[in-house]
């Protein structure tokens, strides 16, 4: 009896234990974390201080995703290495690769910061971790329904904040653009594209020139130090240097994906 009852617990242990989730960045590692409390918590492979776009895989992490139910990526072109994860993945594993599903064409993968799309995303992570995992659907949907209404009501304040108001600056590559198309304004240059290549000295004389024309107050980064170029163009035209990454929030309490979106918008309003 005691043998059937042991028997017993570890299965019904199986049936709810928490799936296998693996996420490629932090940010998406917050978003899916966020989701998943009181539940599991989501492997992430690649840690702050590396760069996604320059990223390159250990065993150990190739070992995570074949172990993986369910893999979170932000998109083929954003994370270096993440085009083979199709190759590498079981076939009982779950894919979602996000800028394809967001309907995202451009380079620019930073989806988190726009309150839009982050509220999309919420959906979007839900929907597959319910799909993986219904003995935990309950949870899932509490757990995204507190976020949602987190970033539904940052979005409503700092678009009243952003109304009619114009930050002045320029960034380091691009990563503030699904930002801007939700507040409702646009950055004066980007002097890096999404794989921190340059256009060159015709695109240095145009970014040069809009700076003439449309004095900029700071440059934002997410590198430290800021690339050689931008530090150089910051010392000409007297930019101040503002790392988004950096920036300390005031409500600590909030949700980690929400303080990002608190981290750039603190950075802005010093560029005004």
């Amino acid at each position: 009896m005691r043998l059937l009852i042991l028997l017993l617990c570890l299965q019904s242990a199986a049936l709810c234990a928490a799936p296998r989730v693996v996420t490629s960045i932090p940010p998406l590692h917050e978003l899916t974390a966020a989701i998943m409390e009181g539940v599991g918590e989501p492997a992430l492979i690649i840690k702050d201080h590396a760069s996604a776009h320059h990223f390159a895989f250990k065993p150990s992490h190739m070992r995570s995703l074949q172990q993986a139910d369910l893999v979170i990526w932000v998109g083929r072109r954003f994370e270096a290495g993440f085009n083979r994860v199709p190759e590498v993945l079981p076939p009982s594993a779950q894919q979602l690769e996000l800028m394809p599903v967001l309907g995202i064409e451009n380079d620019d993968g930073h989806f988190w910061y726009s309150p839009k799309l982050l509220l999309r995303s919420v959906e979007i992570i839900l929907a597959a971790l319910t799909k993986l995992d219904s003995e935990n659907r309950t949870q899932y949907k509490v757990n995204a329904v507190s976020l949602m209404e987190a970033i539904a009501t940052w979005r409503e304040d700092r678009q009243n904040q952003w109304l009619n108001r114009q930050p002045r600056f320029i960034t380091d590559h691009a990563f503030t653009g699904h930002f801007e198309a939700d507040m409702g304004f646009r950055a004066i240059a980007t002097i890096h594209d999404q794989h921190d290549s340059h256009g060159g000295f015709k695109d240095l004389n145009r970014i040069e020139s809009l700076l003439r024309t449309k004095p900029a107050a700071c440059l934002l980064t997410m590198e430290s130090p800021a690339s050689p170029l931008a530090q150089s163009l910051a010392q000409k035209y007297k930019l101040q240097i503002v790392n988004v990454l950096t920036i300390a929030v005031t409500n600590s309490q909030s949700p980690l994906i929400v303080q990002r979106l608190d981290q750039l918008n603190i950075a802005l309003r010093d560029c005004l």
